[in-house]
């Protein structure tokens, strides 16, 4: 590589771009198109990658190393070798998001008292700031009390906008995912703005595919309750991981 590839601002492109791209999707680690731009969710596989390889600080950058790693013309370190069979054992624990999706389900069936106030002890009693639009305060809630390090008493995530610039930022152990799994967050943009005002809202996806999916939301017509939707319910729909 001629030079290290990063996530910038606008993104970079070329064939070097590309070229890394089918490297990591041939690995397994990457899943969008290999349109030769390099935006979240490559600069999200390079960070895959790394953890899978056993770096000890994975980032989300794409170099010599990670290709020669790729190309398996170099090796992992023992130490390395340590790290890769320790995150393994972890990856077959009950995933955060797991945990998360079941607590949401508790959630289902909560209702605003009286209709169209917000008032849900349960959840904004819970969080302490008054009452207020409590969608994101529900998923929040959710993965504190299974145990996130990214979402917790001090880093709470009640403003979709910042939810979703962490994620596409790689933040805080949130990213943005391309293949939603049980417990990941659904995050909608309902003006267009591309999560740029407050005109957002947030769920927990419980099955189907990127295309058509359930989810548990709250704040949906005073309530909390199951949702069927697509990725066309919203002009932009982005699906996020919660990874600690």
């Amino acid at each position: 590589m001629k030079r290290t590839l990063t996530l910038t601002t606008p993104h970079m492109t070329g064939d070097d771009v590309k070229y890394a791209q089918n490297l990591l999707k041939r690995a397994g680690y990457y899943k969008g198109e290999s349109g030769g731009e390099f935006g979240p969710l490559t600069a999200q596989a390079c960070f895959r990658a790394k953890y899978w390889l056993g770096y000890a600080t994975p980032d989300q950058s794409f170099g010599s190393a990670l290709e020669k790693q790729l190309l398996k013309t170099a090796q992992p370190s023992s130490v390395a070798k340590k790290r890769i069979a320790l995150r393994k054992k972890q990856a077959q624990a009950t995933p955060l998001r797991a945990k998360a999706l079941a607590q949401m389900e508790k959630f289902v069936g909560l209702v605003e008292e009286p209709l169209g106030s917000n008032h849900v002890p349960a959840i904004n009693g819970w969080w302490g700031h008054g009452d207020a639009a409590w969608c994101a305060r529900t998923v929040s809630k959710a993965y504190v009390v299974a145990g996130s390090k990214a979402f917790s008493r001090g880093h709470n995530y009640e403003y979709v906008p910042t939810l979703v610039a962490n994620a596409r930022a790689g933040r805080n152990g949130l990213t943005v995912t391309p293949d939603p799994q049980p417990g990941d967050l659904v995050c909608y943009d309902w003006d267009g703005s591309n999560f740029a005002t407050d005109k957002n809202h947030v769920g927990m996806f419980k099955s189907g595919t990127k295309s058509s999916f359930k989810t548990i939301e709250g704040n949906i017509d005073s309530r909390c309750n199951y949702q069927n939707r697509t990725s066309g319910s919203a002009p932009h729909v982005v699906f996020v991981h919660v990874g600690k």
